[in-house]
């Protein structure tokens, strides 16, 4: 939150409890629904906010819907995220306080759009030729940054914007325009407004501050907790450690009670003596993970929990991060940042130069006198995956052939082999193939395609070194010569 919102915090639970009964028999009307508690509901269609009227010179601040004037505390402006979404762009991006480029945001629109909100502002009739209307922003609450502003060739002209440094009023004609009204979270939103009217040739009148009621959702509330009623799952933040040294890393959990199976969060920090919470662009899942910096001390954290409509469903305590060098009060350098993208991970099966050649030794007589056979170690074969889905794998290998450099030629089913797992990363789970044995009496051996190990899903991230015990067995009335194969791998 900014600094305005900041001073209206008290406020917003009471703007988002009076939205309760806005789901209860709702009745079309032109764009405009009817709700049992008498509040209008606008989710598309023409209206004015910050809409000034007279009656018998006296000035009032309200809204004109296609049903006529309403009081701003019966009204809901509705934006659904279906058609109020949009990608954040280059000029965009420069409003105060607003996300960067190719975030997403909602707008209601300076045009007309079919079946979204036209809203502008404007005055009625009864309000004198020469009259000119001073808007001041006198507070916004909601889950993000709120802006009023025209499309201009140069970029948008801000009128009003909630953040920091953002422009607080503006003053216009007593003319109709309209203008683009965004938001940069979904959820409920309270904005304060105050007027001054000034008349031609009269004092100016100060009227008095009036909340317009905006909801960035998909659907109207059906029921809303009140403030203090206890909420179903409670989140925690675990993994915090007693204290830091700068250059160290806070890894940070969030723990559901009782799970919901919703896995979208947001992390937020707060330094020592600020007010304001700022969200940690990119973390948006249960762990936070970052490195400590000297300044961190004191430096507050705490993570939401939303469910798949951007709703709030949990809220955690801040937890506080300590930083103590015990006195050493080291210099803090640069941090040093190298990216991985997830279109980088992959699967790889690969051999090393030196493990490229194995030699069984020459061919002996068995006991049996039955045939020739010779035996040794398949040097590692190493599978490296690097995928952030971790599906698991599995490694397999055949020999086609073996030939003499004459061209005698052996079936590859005559090999056969008792896979081994050598080696494995941390976190991973890696078992080796089934036993093949030689096709020399029946069967292919490795001839066929089989399997030398694999790794489940969820455990197969990270290196693992396959192996093998090899055997060879061949008719007694082979032709001489140095038999050479090559082992066929896969990865999968």
């Amino acid at each position: 939150m900014n600094a305005v919102q900041t001073r209206h915090r008290k406020r917003r639970y009471a703007a988002v409890a009076s939205m309760t009964a806005l789901g209860l028999a709702l009745g079309s009307l032109g764009g405009v629904a009817v709700a049992q508690d008498a509040r209008q509901v606008v989710s598309d269609g023409h209206v004015d906010l910050f809409h000034v009227d007279a009656q018998n010179s006296t000035y009032s601040l309200g809204a004109h819907t296609s049903t006529g004037a309403v009081a701003p505390e019966n009204l809901v402006v509705h934006a659904k995220p279906s058609v109020a979404s949009r990608t954040v762009s280059a000029a965009i991006a420069s409003l105060p306080g607003w996300k960067a480029q190719g975030e997403t945001y909602y707008l209601l629109p300076q045009t007309s759009q079919a079946g979204q909100v036209f809203a502008g502002f404007g005055y009625s009739s009864n309000v004198p030729q020469g009259t000119s209307v001073t808007y001041t922003l006198d507070g916004v609450t909601g889950p993000g940054a709120f802006a009023l502003w025209q499309n201009g060739e140069d970029g948008p002209n801000a009128f009003l914007a909630s953040a920091d440094g953002g422009p607080k009023s503006f003053t216009s004609a007593a003319d109709h325009e309209h203008v683009n009204w965004g938001f940069t979270e979904q959820g409920d939103y309270a904005v304060a407004v105050r007027a001054t009217v000034a008349p031609p040739n009269a004092t100016p009148v100060d009227l008095a501050p009036v909340t317009y009621t905006f909801r960035v959702a998909e659907d109207l509330p059906s029921q809303q907790p009140e403030p203090n009623e206890p909420v179903a799952t409670k989140l925690s933040i675990s993994g915090l450690a007693g204290h830091y040294h700068a250059g160290g890393v806070a890894n940070l959990t969030a723990v559901q009670e009782p799970a919901t199976g919703e896995d979208h969060y947001h992390w937020f920090t707060r330094a020592q003596g600020e007010t304001d919470w700022s969200v940690v662009p990119g973390a948006l899942s249960g762990r936070y993970g970052f490195v400590v910096r000297t300044a961190d001390d004191n430096r507050e954290v705490m993570v939401k929990l939303y469910d798949h409509d951007h709703k709030v469903l949990a809220e955690s305590a801040p937890v506080v991060i300590d930083v103590d060098d015990h006195g050493n009060d080291p210099v803090n350098g640069p941090t040093i940042t190298a990216t991985l993208t997830e279109q980088q991970g992959a699967l790889t099966v690969s051999v090393a130069p030196e493990n490229r050649e194995v030699d069984l030794g020459e061919l002996a007589l068995t006991a049996e006198a039955d045939r020739y056979r010779a035996t040794g170690a398949l040097k590692p074969i190493t599978v490296t995956d690097t995928r952030s889905e971790n599906p698991g794998w599995s490694a397999t290998g055949r020999v086609r052939s073996f030939t003499t450099v004459d061209g005698q030629v052996l079936g590859g089913f005559h090999l056969g082999w008792t896979p081994t797992v050598v080696s494995s990363s941390q976190g991973q789970t890696v078992t080796p193939g089934a036993p093949k044995e030689s096709g020399f009496t029946s069967g292919n051996g490795v001839g066929a395609t089989s399997e030398l190990g694999k790794a489940a899903a969820g455990a197969g991230r990270g290196v693992a070194q396959l192996g093998a015990d090899l055997k060879l067995d061949v008719p007694v009335d082979t032709t001489p010569g140095a038999y050479r194969a090559m082992l066929i791998l896969t990865a999968i």
